[in-house]
Parts: structure tokens; sequence; C-alpha cells
């Protein structure tokens, strides 16, 4: 059991942003517009930070690999509400409340451990083809200092940086079009998706075990 998700481990978080807390939508409304017994607001930077931090995480990740500028705040939350779990969105809240609601998911304790295991498999595999992107100009500063230091080994000051570049070309691309390709799939599989209206959850998943922030 998390304290994020509640003692059932399951739920449904909704990232939110505003400036003010009277800039939220009212928990009456969601409740009728999302057809749900009940649901909490908590702030995004409390207790919780790690878990809600992975998942804007996630968005600035996605944004970045279908080319989107970089933009952090874009994504970034000030709020979450949590409600209980399998509550699908629906085009009445995106439209009223589009400058407010960033993202949803629904969740489990399961599949955010898995995210965070793709959250470093990407990272990792962004870190190791970094290192041999900057190979090149490593290898250029240091035929520089070689040179000032008066050193005569010509593997340092005459590496066959083409050759290199020729061996090592495409390093890391399989694993990295993988840890990205995972990571697309986790979010088209607990995105916050609209859906049918069903009949009200039922309310024998509390929320009150949620941690405070």
């Amino acid at each position: 059991m998390s304290a994020f998700l509640g003692p059932h481990g399951k739920a449904t978080v909704i990232l939110m942003r505003a400036h003010f807390e009277s800039e939220l939508p009212k928990l009456k409304d969601l409740k009728k517009l999302l057809n749900i017994p009940d649901g909490r607001y908590y702030k995004s930077g409390g207790r919780n930070y790690s878990s809600t931090h992975r998942l804007e995480r996630l968005l600035h990740v996605l944004s970045e690999i279908r080319g989107e500028e970089s933009d952090w705040q874009r994504h970034s939350s000030s709020d979450y509400l949590i409600t209980v779990a399998q509550v699908h969105s629906n085009l009445f809240i995106t439209l009223k409340y589009s400058a407010q609601v960033i993202d949803g998911f629904n969740l489990t304790d399961a599949c955010m451990d898995e995210l965070e295991q793709l959250m470093s498999a990407y990272n990792s595999s962004c870190s190791m083809k970094g290192d041999v992107n900057n190979m090149w100009s490593t290898l250029e500063r240091n035929k520089d200092r070689a040179i000032k230091l008066g050193i005569t080994d010509t593997t340092i000051l005459k590496p066959d940086i083409p050759s290199l570049q020729k061996i090592l070309h495409g390093y890391g691309d399989a694993q990295y079009l993988k840890a990205t390709s995972d990571l697309k799939t986790w979010y088209e599989t607990y995105r916050w998706k609209v859906g049918t209206p069903r009949s009200k959850a039922s309310s024998d998943e509390p929320l009150d075990a949620a941690e405070t922030v």
C-alpha cells in the first residue's frame, strides 16, 4: 500500500494547476461531471511529491519525444485530485476546466513501480548516448591540452575521430527507441481517457487513508 494511492493501492489521479485554491474546480462540480462519490485535493509539492513529479516528468519526456519545445511549466501541477479508481474523463470537464486540468491517470501501486523502472531505463539510455555524443568534444579538448603540455602521443594528438564515429554510429539507438516506446505504451495504458458515462463509482474505497499534505 502506498500513501499516494491510498489503502486499496489504486485510484484516479488528476493533475491540476492553479495560482490560487479558489481557481481549482469545485469538488461538488467534479462529483457531478465525473459521476464520482467523493474526491480530495492535495498539494503536488507535499509528501507525495516524488509520485506527482514522476508523472509530470513522464509528460515532459513524451513532449520532448514528440519534438515539442521544452516547457516544464506546461506540465507542472500545483495540486492533484485523487478519487476512486477507473474514473473516465469526458468532453464537458475537458472544455470547462481546460486551463486547470493538465492530465489524469488511472493508477495502481504496481503501475507506478513500473513507471519508475521505465523512467530509469530511459534516463540511463539517454545518459549512455550522451556519453558517446560528448566523446568527440572530449577528444578535441584532450588534444589541445596535450599540445600545451608537450605530449607527443599521436593517439592523443591525432585521434581518428571519423573512424570512431563510423564505428559508433547508431550507438544506443535501439535501446533508446525501446525505452521511448515503453513510456508511450505506459502512458496510453494508464492515461485518463474519455469514456462513456457509468453508474456512480462505489464509495467503499475510502480516500481518507491517502496521506494529507
